[in-house]
């Protein structure tokens, strides 16, 4: 069973990128997701390269 999602963690990623993904056009929940699965996949990792990480995803996502 994995482990539940940092809420604390997504509220402050979403808040970071709020701006970033509205400019590529995701919505909030294509964000949400993207945002949660990073914080999943990179529990370790500092904010800073866990943001890099969503940032790239979403590009990806808008393409």
């Amino acid at each position: 069973m994995s482990e539940p999602v940092d809420r604390l963690a997504v509220r402050q990623m979403m808040r970071g990128l709020d701006g970033f993904a509205r400019g590529l056009g995701l919505d909030e929940s294509t964000t949400r997701k993207i945002v949660e699965k990073v914080i999943a996949d990179m529990p370790e990792h500092l904010h800073d390269e866990r943001l890099a990480e969503a940032r790239r995803r979403m590009i990806e996502a808008s393409t």
